[in-house]
Order: structure tokens, then C-alpha cells, then sequence
């Protein structure tokens, strides 16, 4: 009966110790999340091998200085002079891109230039636009594909 009972404290040690330690929160575990201070949006996709990659970008400012009233709503400020490198792979830039007036910055590079000189129907790469806007970087993931 004493060795039962020792067992059942010990059972109950440990239970009350497991969850105890298993519900403690902690700070250092929290990563922030920023946003992006941009809208990117990017045009194509998919490519011919014998033609070169052509995807066009436009990047946004959104204004939602109006955004309870639905007769005016949001507006979509054109970002000019905007610095965007074009990376492969995290670490290879494989272009520098400058925003016109209207925001837009066309990539056109070749299959050779993102690494595939030998490209085939079905392969396919990641691009990276980034860039930093009003000192918050961004990155916007778009892969492309040969047809």
C-alpha cells in the first residue's frame, strides 16, 4: 500500500511539473512582423527557353487616409525612383531595376543570366524583388517558368 501510494506522489509530481513548465511564456520567442510599405505586383510568368524572361513590376504606395468612406476608399500612389535589386537563389542579384514616374520597372534578363542556359520545358526559378521604402525592407517572392 506504501509503495502505491509513493508511486501515485510521484506520479503526480511529475504531471504537475510537466505542465507547469510546459505553459511558460517567454519574450525571446516573439518575432516581429513589419508589414511591407509596398504593393508589388508582377506580370508573367511563364516563357517560351527561346525568348527572354520580360516580367513587368509595378510597385504602390497605398494611401488609406480615406479608408472609412467608402465614396473615396484607397488609393494607389505610384512609388518613382525606387532602388529594387533581382535576386536568385537569396544571394545572387542577377539585376537592378530603377521605378519610372508610374512606378513600373520591366526585368528582361535571359534563361542564361538566371542560371539555366540550358533551359527546358518545366524548369523554373525564384525571383526576388527587393528593395527598402521609407527605411522598411522588402522582398517579394515570383517564380517563373519555362513553357
Amino acid at each position: 500500500m506504501k509503495k502505491s501510494f509513493n508511486l501515485y506522489l510521484v506520479l503526480v509530481a511529475f504531471l504537475t511539473f510537466a505542465f507547469t513548465q510546459s505553459c511558460v511564456e517567454s519574450d525571446d520567442l516573439v518575432t516581429p512582423n513589419v508589414g511591407s510599405p509596398v504593393l508589388v505586383l508582377l506580370e508573367g510568368s511563364s516563357f517560351p527557353a527561346t525568348s527572354s524572361v520580360t516580367v513587368g513590376s509595378k510597385f504602390l504606395e497605398l494611401d488609406k487616409t480615406n479608408i472609412v468612406d467608402y465614396t473615396k476608399g484607397i488609393d494607389s500612389i505610384p512609388v518613382p525612383n525606387l532602388s529594387i535589386a533581382v535576386f536568385i537563389n537569396n544571394t545572387n542579384e542577377v539585376a537592378k531595376l530603377v521605378t519610372d514616374s508610374d512606378g513600373s520597372a520591366p526585368l528582361v534578363v535571359s534563361w542564361a543570366d538566371l542560371g539555366l542556359p540550358d533551359a527546358k520545358s518545366g524548369s523554373s526559378v525564384r525571383l526576388e524583388f527587393a528593395g527598402t521604402y521609407k527605411n522598411v525592407a522588402f522582398r517579394k517572392y515570383h517564380t517563373v517558368r519555362v513553357n
